[in-house]
């Protein structure tokens, strides 16, 4: 156990304590042990102890069964236990408590997106993305258009991309995707444009010089695709050409 979780440990105890003493439960105090427990369990979880997380977040769950943040950490606690229904049903939970909040309607629909059901995680994702405090929408629009891709719907995936590159230009992710997707229709030109947009904001990687590669390979750039080698096997020298 490291350090601050043995002093939220504590703090629990000597809390506890005090209000059993007091002869209740204070509205104050129960609030506070809901607050520390539901902070210890999101401890656990970022380290991975996810039966320690779920303990302390049931606990929280115990005093007060309505509590935003223990609802939300306990569906990801559940989530990656892999249990699904119980994942589920605390979502809805946190969504029926603060319908608007963004985050947990973006963590919601990646958790729909990861069971392949499509049209209830665009639900939530476009929910997120209307959010009237999301101060980054164009991250749900491209949350939505990688679950379109997971489920091969790459007309849903381009639209939302494009969503997500309008309210924000220089989104690599987006970026690099549409380049994909369009080489993929046999849109050479504009995976071109797309990957040159890439390039301008984002460091080349392997894998968008392979992509500009075959690009310039379809275009018949000769020059471009020697420049894109040359490139690939200076900054990548173990890599593979295709």
């Amino acid at each position: 156990m490291n350090m601050f979780s043995l002093l939220m440990t504590i703090a629990v105890a000597l809390l506890v304590q005090g209000c059993v003493q007091s002869g209740g439960v204070k509205e104050q105090d129960e609030a506070e042990a809901i607050q520390i427990y539901s902070d210890l369990g999101l401890n656990y979880l970022r380290q991975g102890k996810l039966d320690q997380a779920l303990v302390r977040l049931q606990r929280a769950l115990d005093l007060n069964s309505n509590d935003l943040a223990a609802n939300h950490y306990i569906a990801e606690v559940y989530k990656q236990l892999g249990e699904t229904k119980k994942a589920e049903k605390h979502f809805d939970k946190a969504v029926d408590i603060e319908p608007k909040n963004p985050m947990i309607l973006n963590n919601y629909g990646a958790f729909l997106c990861d069971q392949s059901r499509f049209s209830d995680a665009e639900k939530y994702f476009l929910r997120a993305a209307n959010a009237p405090r999301y101060q980054t929408p164009e991250l749900a629009y491209e949350n939505l258009a990688l679950c379109a891709q997971r489920v091969n719907n790459n007309d849903r995936a381009d639209e939302y991309f494009r969503k997500a590159l309008a309210l924000n230009p220089k989104l690599p992710k987006s970026l690099y995707q549409l380049a994909q997707l369009n080489y993929d229709s046999k849109e050479y030109l504009k995976a071109r444009a797309f990957l040159q947009r890439f390039h301008a904001v984002s460091v080349q990687s392997e894998q968008s010089l392979k992509l500009a590669i075959r690009v310039e390979n379809a275009l018949g750039n000769e020059q471009a695709q020697q420049e894109y080698h040359h490139a690939l096997k200076t900054r990548f020298p173990d890599a593979i050409t295709e």
